[in-house]
């Protein structure tokens, strides 16, 4: 197997969550793409970038590398493997052939601070990706390991969370939840109550969905 390149195509932050964002990569033809979770932190540095804010080529990921460029270093991000719901990642120096792991949020800011090239082992890509439709960018498939627990139980005080395996299951660990109609329903007051109405319109649409497909 070899490995395919990737390009950010956004980032953003998941309604009700507080503070996890999801940064979607996809491959060059635009018909499959990867979600990374990030914390607020990362949000607010993908924004600056996002935005060409005033001084951003001064912060640390740009000036540390306009200086590796500007000393002969040919670096790429590469990610290579999924353990407990978080992708593994190296900054790789194809020049002095060094590597360091990073955090994937970490390697995709570098990757767009300096134009650098992000690549995915390919049978990770192939168990892991989902179809990229352009036209719902504003939609994407989210891991549910991103959540934990508590988060979950804060929304669905009343679901099971179960701990399942993925496709391969020497790799692949995430947790899914029991959610029935009720449940949401339940949270969809809540959230009207809480004046939360982008959460209430997301679970508005859920419970319409399922609807839909009972009909």
């Amino acid at each position: 197997m070899g490995k395919i390149r990737l390009k950010f195509n956004n980032i953003s932050e998941i309604v009700g969550t507080m503070g996890i964002g999801v940064i979607v990569l996809t491959d060059e033809a635009l018909t499959r793409q990867i979600s990374i979770t990030c914390d607020e932190d990362m949000i607010r540095a993908f924004g600056l970038r996002m935005a060409h804010a005033p001084g951003v080529d001064k912060l640390l990921a740009e000036a540390t590398g306009k200086l590796l460029k500007e000393t002969g270093h040919m670096l790429e991000v590469y990610i290579f493997n999924l353990t407990d719901g978080q992708y593994r990642t190296l900054l790789i120096d194809n020049e002095t052939k060094a590597v360091t792991n990073v955090r994937a949020s970490d390697g995709v800011l570098m990757a767009l601070a300096n134009d650098l090239p992000i690549y995915i082992d390919e049978a990770l890509m192939n168990s892991q990706s989902t179809p990229f439709d352009t036209a719902k960018t504003n939609r994407m498939s989210l891991p549910i390991n991103a959540l934990t627990d508590e988060k979950l139980r804060d929304r669905f005080p009343q679901a099971r969370i179960i701990n399942a395996y993925g496709p391969t299951e020497a790799t692949v660990a995430l947790s899914a939840v029991a959610v029935t109609d009720e449940m949401l329903q339940m949270a969809l007051d809540k959230s009207i109550k809480d004046e939360d109405y982008k959460m209430a319109e997301y679970l508005n649409e859920e419970l319409k969905r399922r609807k839909s497909k009972e009909a």
